[in-house]
């Protein structure tokens, strides 16, 4: 009987181990995502031809569209393992598996499609820059808040 018993514990220390190799990364990850839509909104203020130009790149090709895939997949998986970390565990959860599942869509979607919604989404995002600049500093605030608040 002792011998099952450590063999549990073995293996439950190991899980252990295995999830703060993962909480890591992962909160290093979120907390990127926040810096990034902090500099983009700043950047959209400051030089919003840099960040058109940036946005027209996206789904340009085929490695741009499945590079934006792995980052998203890798993003929302982060903020699934995360959320529990954060102060509205319940938003970064359902926001991290927005993020898988809509990547999940796209991933099958062939690039050229996803190019040709980007061209038509573009001009919008376009005439909407400082509302998106707005939203987007306030998104990286609002990541930035409930990551240190619950630390």
């Amino acid at each position: 009987m002792p011998i099952n018993r450590g063999v549990r514990q073995a293996a439950s220390v190991s899980k252990l181990q295995m999830f703060d190799a993962m909480t890591l990364p992962a909160g290093l990850i979120v907390l990127v995502s926040g810096v990034w839509l902090i500099v983009l909104a700043i950047m959209s203020v400051a030089r919003p031809e840099t960040v058109k130009s940036f946005f027209a790149k996206f789904a340009s090709s085929s490695f741009a569209h499945f590079l934006e895939m792995f980052v998203r997949l890798i993003v929302g998986a982060a903020f699934v393992i995360y959320a529990d970390k954060m102060k509205f565990p319940i938003i970064f959860t359902s926001f991290g598996w927005l993020l898988i599942v809509t990547t999940a869509v796209l991933t099958f979607v062939p690039w050229k499609l996803h190019n040709k919604f980007a061209e038509r989404s573009l001009p919008m995002l376009y005439r909407w820059m400082p509302f998106f600049s707005l939203v987007s500093f306030l998104g990286g605030s609002f990541i930035f808040y409930t990551y240190f608040a619950a630390v």
